[in-house]
């Protein structure tokens, strides 16, 4: 069943004489007859006692199926969630799981139809036949045999569907079935309206509840009070002729004081024009006129709004007038209301064959933080009660393994092409729709992933940065890795699941942005923040990790914060849109920042570098070394082991020639858990490299000069270690030849490319052809290198491919990897060249070469490369234990390599 926002969550028809209904309003029930409240209590003291359900089904019973068998006991199918409760009053369960493993009927569930369901109702008939309305269409089921009817509602065979008013054709908030004298009649629900409806004669009444049926006038107000959020979206023009405006309105009532937000676009175009916001004024009681001056993204907008509203329900009406300060200028729109949430976006979902579906949760499993009502929560759920509706276009997609192979890992390069290549939504452009991909494991280990980058795959490419950048349209879950996380504990999948949608909506990590909240950020109760990055109040981070989750969840109420609600509920546009601003432009309490301020000195023991090459060509890939390390004062400290800006612990700030600082934003940018490790006298240090050319942003060096770069790094305890800064030179081209190479290398193509060390995707084609024109037209420029090790790595790593049919899946090519790769270690180690790659770069290429060599049968070769690798850091003296981590990573690889042959 889709969010609701009426005061009760379902209702339980019967068929006894007189006839009655029961509306469900938790672990509370009130029972009407057409004319009034025959009786309101507690669920279980109703009929006898003889409906003492289980939970979830107890207190979050979201429709109810009357099962009517004449002359015997009373059976009933309560749906909550995704799973079903088939219950027969005098006997008990006789079934509990997934609604479509319900027996006679689940097989038969048309994929469309299994999530956002507005209503259910069984109808009169043998054998047993449910009706299911989402939006104007309809479904319905013969149980045991199939779909009878699958199409709009006026289409359907009666002749009182085809006399449905157009505002009251579906998206109903329920529906309430009468049985009178073998004629169906229902009571839909839609707000503050209700429609008597005969099946044949069609609409008899249509106005407020109490005058469409009495009973339900009758509700205890509780449960005609909406549930969700005061809040309404309406849409309407300008009332001038011509290229007319239309404005998206939303007036939130939720708050001490009403805000309003609205989008204008050309009506002709569809093209988005501006943003505005109005906080502040007085409450309000409906109807009502709200004004006061707006804060619009393109300032030059005019600055007074007034609104006149006269509810936020169907058939409610908004005109919004946009004026200058003096009342001249004005522009006027007439509104109609839309929907019960401020905004909607299209979900779309795709799955691996055998991995999870978003879970939902129960808040009655585990101890509840005060004030926590028990209630069942899902994806869906948790955006509707921030407002947002995350409208399904039916089932998961379900994407066969039969030719993927035992190796289920996906890199960011496969994600980026299952993305462009299987979301049926997409298209480069900022639009209300999100892909989500529920895939096995992810290479680095990661939770989940929110890909925040996008290229143009139109004309010839972009040099420069944010032109035709379309991000954050997609995200993906590692069911496996969840699985062994989390175990039976479904509130971390779904946490998982909500802060990744989160991020692809612009949202940071709680401890992340520039204002954040209590405790640096690490005293939000949200979803944005991880259990084990949670403060209690006084903790300074020193708490153990296991006592700072079960302190997160003793207190997480599953919500956001009140400034992540207000990005969500009335950012700008582009701010929030998918496909609009390039993650953490414009997020919730997040700008770019202008100046580094140096954080408090911490007492993590730990010290941070940059290193490395400082002097640059044009287009050469910049590359920074990291190394995390003990600072002296003690002899152990705890480090978290992932050190690249792609993960949650690091971030690297690029200061420009001009002096703005910007944090650098890697294409894709992962979620874990990963377990921090202990530095010591055996382990003093970590060390990483960061390929830094190409980003969310776009290009980062977009011009010669002199840039610094400086690394922040979260430690355990909670503070932040910073690095000295690291300059470096970008330098100009010497001579034409290296203006064409380096030309090559330049682009959003070349630089998605370089970022994930190649891709079969063939929206990437173009960069392709660019690294292939760089090795052939410039053979012996030193930028030749970094084609060579692209197109090398790729080639020796197996590509899977998402599709219609499945997963396939691309083998290795070893001899193209061993040629590739070879060129680029010969080169880096020929003592008669400056031209090559970094000590942590070469480290992994070697070991790819060992791999490609192995995999082509010559263990023999694979081991001298291995040999090679660790004489080679020798020669070049670095430290012990680091020589040492470099023969174990040698080792390893070599055993690996044997095992498999």
């Amino acid at each position: 069943m889709r969010a609701k926002t009426t005061g009760f969550t379902g209702i339980i028809p019967t068929r006894e004489a007189p006839w009655r209904a029961m509306f469900l309003r938790g672990e509370r029930v009130a029972q009407i007859s057409e004319t009034g409240l025959v009786w309101e209590g507690p669920l279980t003291d109703i009929h006898q006692r003889k409906l003492t359900l289980p939970e979830p089904y107890a207190s979050c019973t979201e429709a109810a199926l009357d099962l009517h068998v004449p002359y015997t006991s009373t059976r009933m199918v309560f749906i909550a969630g995704d799973r079903c409760l088939d219950w027969e009053w005098n006997v008990g369960q006789k079934y509990e799981g997934p609604v479509t493993g319900l027996p006679n009927f689940g097989p038969y569930l048309p994929a469309e139809y299994r999530s956002d369901i507005d209503a259910a109702m069984q109808v009169a008939g043998t054998p047993w036949k449910t009706l299911l309305i989402k939006g104007e269409r309809c479904a319905l089921i013969a149980w045991g045999r199939g779909v009878e009817y699958e199409g709009p509602l006026t289409a359907r065979g009666e002749a009182g569907w085809k006399k449905l008013p157009a505002h009251m054709r579906g998206d109903f908030d329920d529906a309430l079935m009468l049985y009178a004298g073998g004629n169906n009649r229902t009571v839909f629900i839609k707000g503050d309206q209700a429609m008597d409806f005969h099946w044949i004669d069609g609409p008899t009444k249509i106005g407020p509840w109490a005058q469409v049926l009495p009973g339900l006038g009758a509700l205890p107000a509780a449960y005609r009070a909406p549930r969700l959020p005061a809040a309404g979206r309406f849409s309407g023009t300008t009332d001038d002729e011509g290229d007319n405006e239309r404005v998206d309105l939303r007036i939130d009532l939720t708050g001490p004081v009403p805000v309003i937000s609205g989008d204008t676009f050309s009506v002709s175009t569809g093209q988005y024009l501006n943003s505005f916001v109005l906080k502040g004024g007085q409450p309000v009681t409906l109807p009502a006129t709200i004004s006061g001056t707006a804060e619009f993204a393109d300032s030059t907008q005019t600055p007074k709004i007034s609104v006149v509203v006269d509810k936020l329900a169907p058939g409610g009406t908004a005109t919004l007038t946009r004026s200058a300060d003096d009342g001249t200028d004005a522009t006027t729109f007439t509104c109609a209301y839309v929907s019960r949430f401020l905004r909607t976006i299209d979900w779309e979902v795709d799955a691996v064959a055998g991995t999870k579906p978003a879970p939902q949760y129960f808040t009655g499993t585990d101890p509840r933080p005060p004030g926590l009502t028990t209630k069942l929560i899902t994806v869906q759920s948790a955006y509707a009660e921030a407002g947002i509706e995350l409208r399904t276009a039916g089932t998961v997609n379900e994407i066969g393994i039969d030719k993927a192979g035992a190796d289920l890992k996906w890199s960011d390069a496969e994600l980026h092409a299952a993305m462009e290549s299987n979301f049926s939504g997409h298209r480069n452009t900022e639009q209300w729709k999100l892909w989500s991909f529920v895939a096995t494991r992810h290479v680095d280990g990661n939770r989940g992933i929110m890909f925040d980058y996008d290229w143009d795959d139109e004309g010839e490419g972009k040099d420069g940065p944010w032109e035709d950048d379309f991000q954050r349209q997609g995200m993906a879950v590692f069911s496996d890795e969840l699985v062994e996380d989390d175990g039976p504990e479904t509130r971390k999948t779904l946490r998982t699941w909500v802060h990744e949608i989160g991020h692809a909506l612009n949202l940071q990590h709680s401890w992340e942005k520039d204002k954040p909240g209590p405790q640096g950020g690490h005293g939000d109760l949200s979803w944005m923040n991880y259990d084990y990055q949670y403060w209690r109040p006084g903790d300074t981070g020193s708490e153990d990790r296991e006592v700072r989750v079960k302190a997160y969840w003793a207190a997480f109420a599953y919500q956001f914060t009140d400034d992540e609600l207000r990005h969500l509920r009335h950012g700008f546009y582009r701010n929030i849109v998918p496909g609009g601003n390039a993650w953490a432009q414009g997020s919730a309490d997040r700008s770019a920042p202008t100046e580094f301020t140096p954080p408090p000195t911490g007492r993590s023991g730990l010290r941070l570098e940059l290193y490395g090459r400082d002097t640059f060509s044009h287009g050469e890939p910049v590359v920074t070394e990291i190394k995390l390390s003990l600072d002296g004062t003690t002899g152990q400290a705890a480090a978290f082991p992932n050190l690249s800006p792609r993960g949650e612990h690091l971030t690297i700030l690029v200061t420009d020639p001009a002096g703005a600082v910007r944090p650098f934003r890697p294409i894709a940018r992962g979620c874990g858990s990963h377990r921090p490790i202990t530095l010591d006298a055996a382990t003093p240090a970590l060390y990483d490299s960061a390929y830094l050319g190409y980003g969310a942003d776009g290009l980062t060096f977009t011009q010669p000069g002199t840039y610094r770069l400086r690394a922040l790094c979260k430690a355990p305890d909670g503070s932040t270690v910073t690095s000295p800064e690291h300059t470096i030179q970008i330098s100009p081209p010497q001579s034409q030849h290296d203006r064409q190479a380096g030309d090559l290398l330049i682009g959003a193509q070349q630089g998605t490319l370089l970022a994930l060390l190649g891709s079969d995707a063939p929206q990437l084609a173009r960069g392709n052809a660019a690294l292939d024109q760089l090795i052939t037209a410039h053979p012996d420029h030193p930028l030749a290198l970094y084609a060579h090790m692209v197109k090398g790595t790729n080639a020796g790593r197996h590509f899977l491919t998402l599709g219609k049919n499945g997963i396939g899946v691309r083998p290795a090519d070893t001899a193209t990897s061993i040629e590739e790769l070879g060129a680029v270690v010969q080169t880096t180690l020929d003592p008669g060249t400056d031209a090559g790659i970094d000590n942590i770069t070469l480290n992994a290429t070697m070991r790819r070469l060992a791999r490609a060599h192995a995999r082509a049968g010559d263990l023999k070769q694979a081991d001298v490369v291995l040999d090679q690798l660790v004489d080679t850091f020798r020669d070049k003296h670095v430290p012990p234990p680091v020589l040492a981590t470099i023969a174990e990573q040698a080792e390893t690889t070599r055993t690996q390599l044997h095992d498999q042959a």
